[in-house]
């Protein structure tokens, strides 16, 4: 079990992201037993949840939208151990529909 999940380009983030709009360590992912909040880590396009850039962390609930360069997670309150499971829908390249289901909390990435 991972105590964070690093998102970004570089090849040490736990969820890469491979798109030049991504950072290389673009934002961190926080569980806890009361959910999930996510830290931008000063990335140059942001992280934006629900339509609106953040700045520092937040707190995110199932439902919140997450988007992090042209990936777009979702997040559900469905996991097994009662932390949120992120859906990752990859926009880029265009029109690809590839998905993979982040656990966070467990560490485990299913592509």
């Amino acid at each position: 079990m991972h105590d964070e999940l690093s998102v970004g380009r570089d090849p040490g983030c736990l969820l890469r992201l491979d798109d030049p709009k991504v950072s290389r360590r673009h934002a961190t992912l926080h569980p806890s037993a009361g959910g999930i909040t996510i830290r931008d880590e000063g990335s140059l396009n942001g992280t934006w949840v629900n339509d609106g850039r953040i700045a520092g962390s937040r707190a995110l609930a199932a439902g919140d939208r997450v988007r992090i360069g042209g990936s777009e997670f979702v997040v559900d309150d469905a996991g097994g151990d009662g932390l949120p499971v992120g859906t990752t829908t990859e926009a880029e390249p265009a029109g690809s529909g590839a998905t993979r289901t982040v656990l966070v909390g467990s560490g485990d990435v299913t592509p």
